[in-house]
């Protein structure tokens, strides 16, 4: 179903799939995690974790196909995933977190050639992509961020408390921008001591550095770098915020609980964001929010 609504001035289209669809395996979306646009192939991909939000170990995990327009190409793309989070590429092959690793998919196959296993990761979460090819993986319970280089071999990049339970990821420049869930004093509940905030690691020396304050702002999931800017989702109060290389953060739109981890079309200026309680991809048009 494809609706369009206002929202304090903006126009946005819902994907809702049909959540109560007597056969489960029918729905092309189940807690959806994160959207993730492909230049090259022209199209979005969604993960899916399966079972409501579960992080099981079940192989009841799969990824979404829609074309640039929304309309869904292929609800059970890839499937036999336990319980994908974030994914990124580099040329054609994605690189999708996992409980127990990161899956090469070719997207020209539809097919997982292999799983870059990170045995002593705690929880996977984003992955992002730099220029030069290297995959950089969030460790969101373990306060680590891991490198895969050229030839895919794992190393701990990055290890710190100052993290703060880190969770998306985007190269920008000569930084890997974090945005932080917060300091988690209960990981079986993800309770946070205070919310978190965005920082910043220069790819080269590996300094840790706060956007403007590094006062807590949210608990972050997804984020993308637009033009000098960020925009994140923070996933349990379901906003999508603002913010500027200086740290000044602005509300753009709320009212979807569990808003996950955004992609970003460039061509379209457009963000598209799964709502993982109600199985829905949210697309905004991003001329209404940017000055």
């Amino acid at each position: 179903m494809k609706i369009l609504i206002g929202i304090s001035g903006l126009v946005i289209t819902l994907l809702a799939s049909a959540a109560f669809a007597s056969i489960k395996k029918e729905l092309p979306l189940d807690a959806p995690e994160a959207a993730f646009w492909h230049a090259d192939s022209r199209t979005w991909i969604v993960s899916s974790l399966g079972g409501g939000v579960s992080l099981e170990r079940d192989g009841f995990g799969w990824l979404t196909r829609y074309d640039e327009n929304g309309k869904l190409m292929d609800a059970r793309w890839v499937e036999g995933m336990d319980a994908p989070t974030g994914i990124a590429a580099v040329g054609n092959l994605l690189y999708v977190a996992d409980r127990s690793g990161v899956h090469e998919v070719d997207i020209n196959q539809a097919k997982v050639l292999r799983t870059i296993e990170i045995p002593d990761a705690k929880f996977l979460n984003d992955v992002a992509a730099a220029p030069n090819g290297d995959v950089f993986v969030s460790d969101f319970e373990a306060n680590r961020i891991y490198r895969l280089n050229s030839d895919r071999k794992v190393e701990v990049w990055l290890e710190t408390d100052e993290l703060q339970n880190p969770n998306g990821l985007v190269v920008d420049g000569n930084y890997l921008i974090i945005a932080t869930w917060g300091p988690m004093t209960n990981p079986e509940t993800f309770e946070v001591k205070h919310p978190g905030t965005i920082m910043k690691a220069n790819i080269e020396s590996r300094n840790l550095s706060p956007l403007g304050q590094g006062e807590p702002i949210a608990s972050f999931d997804g984020i993308i770098a637009v033009d000098g800017q960020y925009f994140a989702t923070d996933w349990p109060s379901g906003r999508l915020l603002r913010i500027t290389a200086e740290g000044e953060v602005q509300e753009v739109l709320t009212g979807f609980y569990q808003l996950a981890d955004l992609g970003f079309h460039p061509e379209q200026n457009t963000i598209a964001m799964p709502v993982m309680s109600d199985n829905r991809l949210v697309f905004l048009d991003l001329e209404a929010v940017i000055d």
